[in-house]
């Protein structure tokens, strides 16, 4: 970090003011894979108790995945309860998947903006946690952290953070930007924690509200770029150019609450404080790399919150898309540690224009009244605070790790479940259990990390197998992806070594313990098969923790394999089915091209080994065709046929050069 000359600053600030502007109206944003949290943590009920615990999602408050924690029976106390973290390889693949109200781009502008933030050095700052039940009764955890630093906060590590205080700090005293659109909401004060969205200047956990509302934002943030998928693809370049990844920001440091938010160098030398330039993370060895995508946006039913639909889905396709995208994970030379995910949702109507400022204030108001083109006066139900509109949803913390040496170079796909116990109406506005990826096309070569977490702070009354307010997924194979029933012959297994099969089965579980699990005999016999709360139904999984996580397994048989989870997948409610595919290596390029959910996903490292392959082949038999054709030929016309025909046409151009000359 360096200090910044002040006459660069002005070009900084004009540049975004007036080119930036997302102006992103009701449609909410729900992450499944990661699960995300919409603010919820152990309350075990359908809503969310408190909306600022850590972001503002602007979602509905039944949305959000419980804290992935187990929940022993009569704990009282931390120590009892045991939380999970999901741990993902570098360079491994994983399916973001969402879910979004009011599509993107069929009747709106719209934008889908990805990014995450890791704990480290120049990152996002120490202590980023998802917060601690305290006990098994209460929900303490749901509470938003106290605006101060922890070494002041009594029982500290119950609250859940994202961002720092000292973050949240230098927002509240940043000036904000005073040329972007605010239509006719009054903003309360001058800093950046002002917003047209947040006129009230309210506090969710220690998120800088101007920066959540605007991407790319001109000050510095912790929250590294994954993808930005929009309905106006004219956009990536700006994107591009103007992301954090590539573009340094510009900061105030060393000063505190003050009544005069700074906006350059002068005001912020004038009350003590430090104009510093933040270098991008390409030019910062402390954070990783970043491969920023943007390309066009999956789109959605209108008004559903299910998977994505188009035209060609309905003709072509056997199956639906989910609203997803295939994050290659960064690489980098430590482990990343307590990982987050974000996904802002940004949309829009025609009404409010990309290039609207300041400037155009007076363009809408809130519940205008205007004449029909019949001349009937009609009131509009619009909100100008929620008119252009930023929904978000945040993930549960998670680890990326560097790989051990034998897995170096090995394309690893990440496979997890999403969902939540209850059936449709219960989970709203999260959906019921399914593998994602649900469709996994890879070559024997390849690696599948099984990995998934639960939470036992579901609702008690939610719909379910085995004990309440519990989630549980395991893997059974079956013969074929209309059954429901597992195979009989380990011969047929998709698992070569038969205890990998075991493990995805039981978790884990003591199954060979009299005393913890109960026998085939007293399941078969005795009936405790249908003693859905017993500890001891290991049957039902009920013994097992919330969190499964087994080392990456390679692909070593080529074939479509079924499987389902056996607790699940119930058929009357819900099916929590999916299909592995494997094809033969590739000599060329083992792992250039990867197919998940029916679609394909380009993750080549250079070259085009199999289509190179492919055209020599068809060349071959081209030219094969052609002389064996003409061979045939000459036979028919006379044992000297092609020779008497190669001396003439040499003859003739001989002559021919001869007279050129």
């Amino acid at each position: 970090m360096t200090l910044f000359n002040s006459n660069r600053l002005n070009t900084f600030i004009i540049v975004f003011t007036f080119a930036s502007l997302i102006i992103p109206t009701m449609g909410d944003v729900y992450l499944h894979n990661p699960r995300g949290s919409n603010n919820r943590c152990d309350r075990r009920t359908n809503d969310r108790r408190n909306a600022n615990r850590l972001f503002d999602s602007q979602n509905n408050a039944a949305g959000g995945y419980a804290a992935p924690c187990n929940r022993p029976e009569n704990a009282q106390t931390p120590e009892e309860i045991t939380c999970y973290q999901m741990d993902y390889f570098q360079d491994s693949v994983l399916e973001l998947r969402w879910t979004s109200q009011h599509n993107c781009g069929h009747n709106n502008h719209c934008q889908y903006v990805i990014q995450y933030s890791c704990e480290g050095n120049d990152m996002l700052g120490e202590n980023v946690r998802d917060g601690h039940p305290q006990n098994a009764l209460g929900d303490t955890c749901t509470d938003t952290i106290p605006e101060n630093i922890d070494e002041n906060i009594e029982n500290f590590r119950k609250y859940g953070r994202h961002e720092t205080y000292g973050y949240y700090q230098r927002c509240r005293n940043r000036q904000r930007n005073q040329g972007l659109f605010t239509a006719d909401q009054n903003l309360r004060g001058n800093s950046a924690i002002y917003t047209r969205q947040n006129s009230n200047g309210n506090r969710y956990g220690f998120e800088c509200p101007e920066e959540r509302d605007y991407y790319p934002y001109w000050s510095d943030s912790p929250w590294h770029d994954i993808a930005v998928l929009t309905s106006e693809p004219s956009m990536c370049e700006y994107y591009l150019n103007h992301s954090q990844c590539t573009s340094p920001r510009y900061e105030c440091i060393g000063i505190v609450n003050t009544d005069h938010p700074v906006g350059d160098q002068e005001s912020c030398t004038d009350v003590g404080g430090h104009w510093i330039r933040m270098d991008s993370f390409a030019e910062n060895d402390n954070v990783p790399s970043c491969n920023l995508t943007c390309g066009l946006a999956p789109s959605s039913t209108i008004n559903r919150l299910g998977i994505g639909a188009s035209y060609e889905d309905f003709t072509n396709r056997t199956m639906n898309q989910h609203q997803s995208f295939h994050w290659r994970l960064p690489t980098f030379n430590q482990d990343l540690h307590n990982c987050v995910v974000r996904i802002r949702y940004n949309i829009s109507t025609n009404e409010v224009d990309w290039s609207y400022n300041a400037s155009h204030n007076d363009m809408l108001s809130t519940n205008p009244v205007m004449n029909s083109s019949s001349g009937v006066p009609v009131r509009l139900a619009v909100n100008t605070a929620q008119y252009g509109r930023v929904f978000e949803d945040r993930s549960w913390t998670f680890n990326i790790l560097q790989r051990p040496e034998h897995l170096v170079g090995k394309t690893i796909h990440n496979m997890n479940v999403q969902g939540k116990r209850g059936n449709i109406a219960q989970v709203r506005n999260c959906i019921e259990y399914d593998f994602v990826p649900n469709n996994l096309t890879i070559t024997e070569d390849d690696y599948v990390h099984f990995q998934w977490v639960g939470s036992d702070f579901n609702p008690q009354g939610n719909a379910g197998e085995g004990r309440a307010g519990t989630d549980r997924s395991n893997i059974v194979e079956v013969e074929d992806f209309k059954d429901n029933l597992p195979i009989s012959e380990y011969e047929n297994s998709l698992f070569t070594e038969m205890e990998v099969g075991r493990l995805l089965a039981s978790l884990g579980q003591p199954i060979e313990d009299p005393e913890q699990c109960f026998s085939w005999y007293e399941l078969y016999y005795n009936n405790r098969r249908n003693d859905e709360h017993n500890l001891n139904n290991c049957a039902l999984l009920n013994r097992a923790e919330p969190y499964f996580n087994i080392y990456p397994v390679k692909m070593n048989k080529t074939g479509t394999y079924y499987m389902i989870s056996s607790r699940n997948n119930n058929f009357s409610n819900r099916g929590q089915k999916a299909i592995i595919k494997i094809r033969e290596r590739r000599s060329a390029q083992p792992n250039s091209e990867i197919d998940i959910d029916g679609g394909s996903t380009s993750l080549s490292r250079g070259g085009q080994g199999s289509n190179t392959t492919y055209n020599i082949i068809v060349v071959s038999i081209m030219l094969s065709i052609i002389f064996g054709g003409a061979y045939l030929y000459g036979r028919k016309q006379g044992g000297n046929y092609w020779t008497t025909q190669f001396t003439n046409g040499r003859n003739y151009l001989t002559r021919s050069c001869s007279r050129q000359v």
